[in-house]
């Protein structure tokens, strides 16, 4: 099977990685509009429930990703 991500946010590369994952005879290829060494940042926030979820999808990844969070306990976000 290929399989196409559009977008080489965060969303994108973990669905991608999570297919491959799931099924490595997948042919999974990230077409981002972006040159591989550009670079602008983003912000993400994850809700508990998000966080949850990572959790039972991927362990492995969420104990990554956590090792690697910012937080900032003095920001309210709405």
């Amino acid at each position: 099977m290929k399989i196409a991500v559009i977008g080489g946010g965060p969303g994108g590369l973990y669905f991608a990685a999570l297919a491959k994952q799931l099924d490595p005879r997948r042919e999974v290829t990230v077409f981002e509009r972006n040159a591989a060494d550009m670079t602008f940042g983003f912000g993400v926030v994850f809700s508990d429930e998000t966080l949850d979820g990572i959790t039972a999808a991927d362990p492995a990844i969420f104990a990554e990703m956590e090792a690697q969070f910012a937080r900032w306990s003095d920001i309210d976000i709405h």
